[in-house]
């Protein structure tokens, strides 16, 4: 078994926190608490024809089971949290959306090494608030490679 580890940097890509980088700090035995900042590019067309989108993403993950052959921490987690996304729609900062989504989701880590691997995750987001008119209920993804330290 390896020591303990306590901090993550990943990048990633997720519905709803988009492209992102992100940090995982251990907060307990089995629990840790994240943050990233994410941004989607626009590619002009009808979906996708904002001038600028942010999301920033806090969460707790809680860790279940025993631990990894490379990682103390269980590979198995279930993830609570929330996204703040910003969608700026023209040049002027005249038409602005925010947006407040919480979800929850179950997924595993995979570690290729003690310092490096790959989290994904899937599970259902809830939007508080929906300047947008997204549904207020939609599937909520996320794949990330992180390194330890």
């Amino acid at each position: 078994m390896v020591g303990q580890k306590k901090v993550n940097i990943s990048g990633g890509v997720g519905f709803t926190e988009t492209l992102n980088l992100g940090i995982r700090y251990q907060v307990f035995n089995k629990s840790q608490i994240g943050l990233s900042i994410g941004t989607w590019p626009s590619s002009n067309d009808w979906l996708f024809d904002w001038k600028s989108l942010i999301s920033l993403s806090g969460d707790f993950f809680y860790h279940l089971g025993d631990s990894s052959e490379f990682s103390t921490l269980p590979p198995w987690y279930i993830r609570i949290g929330l996204d703040y996304i910003i969608i700026d729609w023209d040049d002027e900062g005249s038409s602005i959306d925010n947006n407040l989504e919480f979800h929850l989701r179950f997924g595993r880590d995979f570690y290729f090494s003690e310092d490096l691997g790959v989290s994904l995750d899937a599970g259902v987001a809830f939007f508080l608030i929906n300047e947008t008119g997204f549904n207020s209920v939609l599937p909520s993804l996320g794949l990330s490679l992180f390194f330890r330290f």
